[in-house]
């Protein structure tokens, strides 16, 4: 077993009235290993300038924790099986789109 953590933070600008919902949604993850990502919502989701297009955001983050996934498990396959390996790109991406939910009577 294995406990993986990391911090989000986020501060609001003096200049933000934020309960107009008009903030900037830039913040940072922190991670053990001393890596700090800058983060934001997208702007796909949340409109410019109130997201930061330069922050990942969660939907990025979670096709590259996926894409990282399978490079590990291929290369750790690949390695099993005596095959030398010297790159590997994945051009990973995902689609979210909006699904109408049936609601259970």
């Amino acid at each position: 077993m294995a406990i993986y953590t990391s911090t989000v933070s986020w501060n609001r600008s003096a200049s933000e009235d934020f309960t107009d919902n008009k903030y900037s949604r830039r913040h940072k993850w922190e991670f053990d290993g001393g890596a700090v990502v800058p983060a934001s919502s997208s702007p796909h989701i949340v409109p410019l300038p109130y997201s930061d297009e330069a922050g990942v955001d969660p939907e990025e983050a979670f096709v590259a924790a996926l894409s990282s996934c399978h490079m590990r498990f291929f290369l750790s396959f690949a390695a099993q099986r005596g095959f030398c390996i010297d790159s590997y790109v994945d051009e990973a991406s995902g689609l979210m789109e909006k699904k109408r939910v049936a609601r259970w009577p």
